[in-house]
């Protein structure tokens, strides 16, 4: 894999893992500094990762050849943004969550921190995998990631029990799925990300 694309896929995915933090954070205690923050750098995301869509296309070789084996790079870039967008639906219902004075039960937080923590750790392999090209490491990445959404499902499963038995406030039930969906969709891009590493690198 090229070096320079290799730095530019890197500086992406360090950013996605701070904006997540920072969705954490927010949904542990929302401050409009921290909105803010995220922000930025969901715009900072988004800057490096048309950097690096136009930089992969610079990079390609003008045969239709060359051309078909930039395509995985390209999908690479897309799961970034798709990532930083998912990340924003977060913050979003966070917001909504904050304004409205939504306030979860213990049990929804710790299910809810629970998948941040699970999906933060899945984005933190990110980075090692591009540096190091290890396909060990692109099939745990897979497995943990079937792992994130098994819990989820079976959180949202079980939300929606006590949805019926009205134990949970219909009100907060889209906030409390939204987030669980959007953090299964960094999970499926991250996931798409690793399997794109793991084809184009050298058949052992």
């Amino acid at each position: 894999m090229d070096k320079e694309i290799k730095e530019k896929m890197v500086m992406v995915c360090q950013h996605l893992m701070k904006m997540l933090n920072l969705a954490s954070e927010v949904f542990r205690k929302p401050t409009e500094k921290s909105f803010k923050e995220a922000g930025e750098v969901k715009d900072r995301i988004l800057q490096y990762s048309s950097e690096l869509t136009s930089f992969i296309i610079s990079k390609s070789p003008p045969s239709e050849k060359g051309k078909g084996s930039t395509k995985p790079y390209l999908s690479i870039a897309t799961s970034f943004d798709r990532m930083a967008y998912n990340i924003e639906g977060i913050l979003d219902r966070l917001r909504a969550k904050s304004e409205k004075h939504i306030l979860f039960s213990e049990r929804a937080v710790k299910e809810v921190n629970d998948i941040f923590q699970e999906t933060i750790r899945l984005l933190e392999y990110l980075p090692n995998l591009i540096t190091t090209e290890n396909r060990l490491l692109g099939q745990r990445i897979g497995e943990e990631g079937r792992s994130v959404f098994e819990i989820a499902n079976a959180y949202s499963e079980e939300h929606e029990e006590r949805l019926i038995q009205g134990v949970c406030e219909p009100e907060h039930s889209p906030i409390y799925l939204g987030i669980l969906e959007s953090l299964k969709g960094v999970t499926v891009h991250a996931l798409e990300v690793s399997g794109k590493i793991v084809s184009i690198l050298p058949k052992s």
